[in-house]
């Protein structure tokens, strides 16, 4: 490499891609001069494009074509991950988070509190593996555990709504599901619920993977669908 030659590097922050539908949707765009690379955990995943003597209007072009395509999985346009991300944002908001987990068991919270400076921001975390936890600490109705059981989207809703009703927390995430079922068919199904009181969403999502894989990824999706749902145009930068 000469001294007028140097590299360029850039990196994006997805979630939801693993590496096949990553190479079906941007694989074509490698070239020989410029070069990406994908790698993921838990669905949580890092793309590094790379090009030697930077041409700003093909790198641009490149960075534009994996913006399009990939919108709905990018959170954000720099080497940070979920967790941070969801802290930077709740912190610039000036709002705080609540969460409520079953499957989850506390890695939510957990995972928020590995970024410094997330007690300006996460509220309480709230382990409510048990039912009658449920109940008592979310007021979820037991008649809706009796109905439609603790695995459910109307327990996850419930889940929310009791986290919500604490009027300091703006945002809450919710989570319940099998990590892993006796019933092949029922295992990595989880129920995730976010937003705020005025705009809250549930979500049913099937995961792949052993029992400590579902959870992460259960964990990595709440913070990801959250951080859209916040800031569905802005980047975090």
């Amino acid at each position: 490499m000469t001294d007028k030659e140097y590299v360029y590097q850039c990196v994006l922050r997805t979630y939801g891609l693993d590496s096949a539908r990553f190479e079906k949707i941007c694989g074509d765009l490698r070239t020989n001069e410029i070069s990406i690379s994908f790698e993921e955990n838990c669905l949580d995943g890092v793309i590094t494009i790379s090009k030697n003597n930077v041409d700003a209007f093909a790198l641009e072009s490149i960075l534009g074509k994996i913006n399009v395509r990939l919108e709905d999985y990018i959170y954000a346009d720099k080497d940070m991950d979920l967790n941070e991300c969801l802290v930077k944002l709740l912190t610039k908001k000036g709002e705080m988070l609540g969460v409520a987990e079953s499957i989850t068991g506390g890695l939510i919270s957990s995972t928020l509190c590995d970024v410094d400076g997330a007690s300006k921001v996460l509220y309480e975390g709230i382990v409510t593996y048990n039912n009658g936890a449920k109940v008592r600490r979310l007021h979820v109705p037991a008649t809706t555990l009796e109905e439609y059981s603790a695995v459910s989207k109307q327990t996850c809703e419930a889940m929310l709504k009791g986290l919500l009703a604490n009027k300091e927390i703006v945002y809450g995430l919710a989570t319940t599901g099998y990590a892993n079922h006796q019933d092949d068919a029922l295992s990595g199904l989880v129920y995730i619920g976010y937003g705020s009181l005025a705009n809250f969403r549930i979500e049913e999502v099937m995961f792949k993977g052993s029992r400590n894989e579902v959870r992460k990824k259960a964990c990595n999706y709440a913070m990801f669908r959250l951080i859209k749902l916040i800031d569905s145009v802005e980047r975090i930068y």
